[in-house]
Protein backbone atom coordinates (compact mmCIF):
# COMPACT_ATOMS: atom_id res chain seq x y z
CA UNK A 1 0.00 0.00 0.00
CA UNK A 2 1.47 3.86 -1.06
CA UNK A 3 0.75 6.22 1.63
CA UNK A 4 0.34 9.69 0.36
CA UNK A 5 3.40 11.97 2.23
CA UNK A 6 2.60 15.69 3.14
CA UNK A 7 4.83 18.42 5.18
CA UNK A 8 3.29 19.07 8.47
CA UNK A 9 4.22 20.36 11.74
CA UNK A 10 4.57 17.47 14.36
CA UNK A 11 3.37 18.69 17.93
CA UNK A 12 5.97 16.06 19.76
CA UNK A 13 8.54 16.62 17.47
CA UNK A 14 8.75 19.18 15.60
CA UNK A 15 6.48 21.96 16.41
CA UNK A 16 8.09 24.62 14.48
CA UNK A 17 8.80 23.48 11.33
CA UNK A 18 7.14 20.75 8.79
CA UNK A 19 8.64 17.41 8.67
CA UNK A 20 7.10 14.76 6.32
CA UNK A 21 3.62 12.88 7.17
CA UNK A 22 2.02 9.82 5.99
CA UNK A 23 -1.64 10.44 5.44
CA UNK A 24 -3.77 7.53 7.51
CA UNK A 25 -7.30 8.80 7.23
CA UNK A 26 -9.04 11.88 5.17
CA UNK A 27 -12.41 11.66 6.31
CA UNK A 28 -14.49 12.70 8.25
CA UNK A 29 -11.16 14.55 9.69
CA UNK A 30 -7.48 14.02 8.06
CA UNK A 31 -5.46 11.81 10.61
CA UNK A 32 -1.28 11.77 9.95
CA UNK A 33 1.34 9.78 11.39
CA UNK A 34 5.31 11.68 12.02
CA UNK A 35 7.87 9.99 9.58
CA UNK A 36 10.25 10.85 12.06
CA UNK A 37 8.73 9.97 15.75
CA UNK A 38 5.83 7.91 14.66
CA UNK A 39 3.54 10.25 16.40
CA UNK A 40 -0.26 9.81 15.23
CA UNK A 41 -2.18 13.67 15.06
CA UNK A 42 -5.10 15.52 13.40
CA UNK A 43 -4.15 17.45 10.49
CA UNK A 44 -5.79 21.09 10.09
CA UNK A 45 -4.98 23.25 6.59
CA UNK A 46 -4.55 26.85 7.32
CA UNK A 47 -6.90 28.77 4.66
CA UNK A 48 -4.82 31.51 3.56
CA UNK A 49 -7.00 34.96 3.71
CA UNK A 50 -7.26 36.82 0.29
CA UNK A 51 -7.29 40.48 -0.60
CA UNK A 52 -8.51 42.17 -3.81
CA UNK A 53 -6.69 44.09 -5.77
CA UNK A 54 -7.63 47.05 -8.49
CA UNK A 55 -5.32 46.30 -11.59
CA UNK A 56 -5.03 49.28 -14.04
CA UNK A 57 -3.67 47.75 -17.50
CA UNK A 58 -2.02 49.93 -19.89
CA UNK A 59 -2.74 49.31 -23.98
CA UNK A 60 -0.93 52.56 -25.76
CA UNK A 61 -2.75 55.07 -25.12
CA UNK A 62 -5.82 53.20 -24.03
CA UNK A 63 -6.30 51.69 -20.40
CA UNK A 64 -9.08 49.32 -18.80
CA UNK A 65 -9.76 48.08 -14.40
CA UNK A 66 -9.63 44.79 -13.38
CA UNK A 67 -9.00 43.14 -10.29
CA UNK A 68 -7.24 40.10 -9.17
CA UNK A 69 -7.70 38.07 -6.11
CA UNK A 70 -4.07 37.37 -4.19
CA UNK A 71 -3.40 35.41 -0.73
CA UNK A 72 -2.46 38.36 1.66
CA UNK A 73 0.89 37.59 2.49
CA UNK A 74 1.60 36.95 -1.38
CA UNK A 75 4.83 39.51 -2.65
CA UNK A 76 3.89 41.03 -5.76
CA UNK A 77 6.92 43.38 -7.27
CA UNK A 78 7.33 45.11 -10.25
CA UNK A 79 8.16 43.03 -13.85
CA UNK A 80 6.25 40.20 -11.95
CA UNK A 81 3.89 39.05 -14.62
CA UNK A 82 -0.01 37.34 -14.19
CA UNK A 83 -2.64 36.35 -16.00
CA UNK A 84 -5.65 38.94 -15.54
CA UNK A 85 -9.76 39.15 -16.67
CA UNK A 86 -10.30 42.42 -18.56
CA UNK A 87 -13.20 43.13 -21.19
CA UNK A 88 -16.89 42.71 -21.55
CA UNK A 89 -16.34 38.94 -22.11
CA UNK A 90 -13.59 38.58 -19.81
CA UNK A 91 -10.31 37.80 -21.99
CA UNK A 92 -7.57 36.37 -20.08
CA UNK A 93 -4.25 38.28 -21.00
CA UNK A 94 -0.91 38.28 -19.70
CA UNK A 95 0.24 41.56 -18.16
CA UNK A 96 3.55 43.05 -16.47
CA UNK A 97 3.58 45.34 -13.19
CA UNK A 98 5.74 48.16 -13.69
CA UNK A 99 4.33 50.22 -11.03
CA UNK A 100 2.77 49.76 -7.28
CA UNK A 101 1.02 51.79 -5.03
CA UNK A 102 0.62 50.96 -1.82
CA UNK A 103 -0.33 54.19 0.72
CA UNK A 104 -0.46 56.94 -1.46
CA UNK A 105 3.56 55.97 -2.17
CA UNK A 106 5.07 54.00 -5.58
CA UNK A 107 7.11 51.10 -4.55
CA UNK A 108 8.86 47.91 -5.98
CA UNK A 109 7.55 45.17 -3.82
CA UNK A 110 4.86 44.91 -1.25
CA UNK A 111 2.43 41.94 0.41
CA UNK A 112 -0.75 42.12 -1.60
CA UNK A 113 -2.96 42.87 1.62
CA UNK A 114 -0.91 46.29 1.62
CA UNK A 115 -1.61 47.16 -1.89
CA UNK A 116 -3.70 49.56 -3.51
CA UNK A 117 -3.38 49.74 -6.89
CA UNK A 118 -1.22 47.50 -9.62
CA UNK A 119 -0.76 49.12 -13.04
CA UNK A 120 0.30 47.14 -15.64
CA UNK A 121 0.61 46.71 -19.17
CA UNK A 122 -0.14 43.96 -21.85
CA UNK A 123 2.39 41.91 -23.33
CA UNK A 124 0.60 39.13 -24.87
CA UNK A 125 1.13 41.67 -27.94
CA UNK A 126 3.04 44.94 -27.96
CA UNK A 127 3.57 47.89 -29.81
CA UNK A 128 7.45 48.54 -30.84
CA UNK A 129 8.43 51.62 -31.99
CA UNK A 130 11.05 51.93 -34.08
CA UNK A 131 13.16 55.13 -35.35
CA UNK A 132 15.18 54.56 -38.81
CA UNK A 133 17.99 56.72 -40.12
CA UNK A 134 17.72 57.58 -44.03
CA UNK A 135 20.54 59.67 -44.86
CA UNK A 136 19.87 63.02 -43.07
CA UNK A 137 16.68 62.26 -42.02
CA UNK A 138 15.01 59.82 -39.30
CA UNK A 139 11.54 58.19 -39.53
CA UNK A 140 9.50 56.15 -37.16
CA UNK A 141 7.45 53.03 -37.42
CA UNK A 142 5.64 50.79 -35.41
CA UNK A 143 5.43 46.98 -35.65
CA UNK A 144 3.07 44.58 -33.66
CA UNK A 145 4.54 41.82 -32.45
CA UNK A 146 3.89 39.24 -29.65
CA UNK A 147 5.72 40.52 -26.25
CA UNK A 148 7.95 36.95 -26.37
CA UNK A 149 9.40 38.11 -29.62
CA UNK A 150 12.68 38.80 -28.93
CA UNK A 151 15.33 41.65 -31.30
CA UNK A 152 18.56 41.51 -31.56
CA UNK A 153 21.72 44.18 -32.25
CA UNK A 154 22.58 43.91 -35.75
CA UNK A 155 19.34 41.65 -36.99
CA UNK A 156 18.18 42.92 -40.25
CA UNK A 157 14.52 43.47 -40.44
CA UNK A 158 11.99 44.47 -42.57
CA UNK A 159 8.23 46.19 -42.75
CA UNK A 160 6.81 46.01 -45.64
CA UNK A 161 8.61 48.18 -47.94
CA UNK A 162 11.11 49.02 -45.00
CA UNK A 163 14.45 47.24 -44.68
CA UNK A 164 17.15 47.95 -41.77
CA UNK A 165 19.40 47.02 -39.10
CA UNK A 166 18.93 47.38 -35.45
CA UNK A 167 21.98 49.65 -34.14
CA UNK A 168 20.86 49.81 -30.46
CA UNK A 169 17.64 49.48 -28.45
CA UNK A 170 16.43 51.56 -25.33
CA UNK A 171 14.95 49.14 -22.87
CA UNK A 172 12.31 50.56 -20.51
CA UNK A 173 14.04 51.08 -17.62
CA UNK A 174 16.76 53.40 -19.15
CA UNK A 175 19.69 51.04 -20.55
CA UNK A 176 20.38 50.68 -23.58
CA UNK A 177 22.16 47.70 -25.42
CA UNK A 178 24.38 48.58 -27.99
CA UNK A 179 26.99 45.43 -28.58
CA UNK A 180 26.16 43.23 -31.57
CA UNK A 181 24.31 40.12 -30.34
CA UNK A 182 22.60 41.50 -27.42
CA UNK A 183 19.15 40.95 -27.51
CA UNK A 184 15.90 41.60 -25.41
CA UNK A 185 12.17 40.25 -25.50
CA UNK A 186 9.88 43.29 -26.98
CA UNK A 187 7.71 43.75 -23.98
CA UNK A 188 10.84 45.02 -22.20
CA UNK A 189 11.74 47.81 -25.17
CA UNK A 190 11.58 51.38 -24.84
CA UNK A 191 12.50 52.08 -28.72
CA UNK A 192 14.56 50.31 -30.91
CA UNK A 193 17.43 52.95 -33.00
CA UNK A 194 18.09 51.10 -37.29
CA UNK A 195 20.11 52.58 -39.85
CA UNK A 196 18.37 51.62 -43.44
CA UNK A 197 20.22 49.06 -45.39
CA UNK A 198 20.74 52.14 -48.32
CA UNK A 199 22.54 53.88 -45.53
CA UNK A 200 24.43 50.71 -44.48
CA UNK A 201 25.67 50.00 -48.05
CA UNK A 202 26.97 53.71 -48.50
CA UNK A 203 28.68 53.34 -44.75
CA UNK A 204 30.07 50.48 -45.58
CA UNK A 205 31.16 51.91 -49.38
CA UNK A 206 32.59 55.23 -47.65
CA UNK A 207 34.79 53.40 -45.27
CA UNK A 208 36.38 52.09 -48.25
CA UNK A 209 36.58 54.47 -50.94
CA UNK A 210 35.62 58.00 -48.71
CA UNK A 211 33.15 58.74 -51.41
CA UNK A 212 30.53 61.04 -50.14
CA UNK A 213 26.75 60.50 -50.24
CA UNK A 214 25.68 62.35 -53.47
CA UNK A 215 23.76 65.25 -53.33
CA UNK A 216 23.49 69.20 -54.37
CA UNK A 217 26.07 71.55 -54.09
CA UNK A 218 26.27 74.57 -51.90
CA UNK A 219 28.07 77.68 -52.04
CA UNK A 220 27.17 78.41 -48.49
CA UNK A 221 25.71 77.96 -45.58
CA UNK A 222 26.31 74.79 -43.26
CA UNK A 223 27.12 71.13 -44.57
CA UNK A 224 27.13 68.16 -42.75
CA UNK A 225 30.18 65.77 -43.08
CA UNK A 226 30.81 61.93 -41.66
CA UNK A 227 32.77 61.30 -38.85
CA UNK A 228 32.39 57.57 -38.53
CA UNK A 229 29.70 54.82 -39.06
CA UNK A 230 27.04 56.69 -36.50
CA UNK A 231 28.75 60.56 -35.55
CA UNK A 232 28.72 63.99 -37.40
CA UNK A 233 29.35 67.30 -36.80
CA UNK A 234 27.73 70.42 -38.08
CA UNK A 235 30.62 72.59 -40.05
CA UNK A 236 30.31 75.91 -42.12
CA UNK A 237 32.10 75.94 -45.69
CA UNK A 238 34.20 78.54 -45.86
CA UNK A 239 34.03 80.93 -48.37
CA UNK A 240 36.57 81.47 -50.82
Amino acid sequence: MVHEIIQAQCPNCSPHEPVPHDILKEKPDILIKCTLCDAIHPYYSEKKKKTNIRVVISAGDNSTKSTIVQDNDEIISVDDEFIVESGPEGDASFVLVTSIESGDKRVNSARADEIDTIWTRYTDTVTTKISITRGWQTESIEMEVPGEREFTVGEMLSSGSNSFVIKKIKVRDGKFLKRNGECIMAKYIKRIFADSSERMEWLRDYKKTGKKRPGKSYSGGPVIKPRGPSTWTLKRKEGN
